[in-house]
């Protein structure tokens, strides 16, 4: 579509004529006029047919007292045997009770077991477990991580190694348990 300066300046021409024309007006644009709204007849429609839970009330609603609930009375309480309640393990009981193919790092060995809870501070090695050992007829605490395999107990070695500077025994538990002291 081609539009010339021609049509152009009739288009103009014919604005500025409107333009006029309402400019000249006696009357305000109805869109001013606060009394004439085309909503006006429908708001006061929907007012007059207001539902009745719509009123508001200038007093608060009385405040109703709540009794108190009675307590349940309890149940009677069956008489049950009591459950047997496991005493823990020494670490040799676990030791005797473990699969033969495990592994244990053996880090140390010591006389006396306040000796070997001093070395564990020591290193933070409070997660081990310290065992109770006989070995030509003297009592030998040995301190060990245990593992499930061989790959796990050599990778254990050498963390403990890093950790204390000793090097650590990896050994089986078949061969531990037959020195464990009971």
């Amino acid at each position: 579509m081609k539009i010339t300066i021609k049509q152009l300046s009739g288009i103009l021409a014919c604005n500025a004529i409107l333009i006029g024309l309402t400019a000249c007006s006696s009357s305000p644009a109805p869109w001013t006029r606060p009394d004439e709204s085309p909503w006006s007849e429908k708001h006061a429609a929907a007012e007059q047919s207001a539902p009745v839970d719509d009123i508001i009330l200038d007093e608060p609603a009385p405040i109703m007292e709540v009794a108190p609930m009675a307590e349940p009375e309890p149940e009677p309480e069956m008489m049950t045997e009591p459950e047997p309640v496991a005493m823990p393990a020494t670490p040799e009981e676990e030791i005797m009770s473990m699969d033969g193919t495990a592994y244990a790092v053996q880090v140390t060995a010591m006389n006396d077991m306040a000796s070997m809870r001093r070395y564990q501070s020591r290193f933070g090695l409070e997660d081990l477990t310290a065992v109770k050992t006989e070995r030509n007829g003297s009592v030998i605490y040995v301190l060990l991580s245990l593992q499930p395999d061989r790959a796990s107990a050599n990778a254990a070695a050498a963390d403990l190694e890093s950790k204390t500077g000793a090097k650590p025994w990896v050994r089986s538990v078949a061969g531990l348990q037959k020195i464990v002291a009971q």
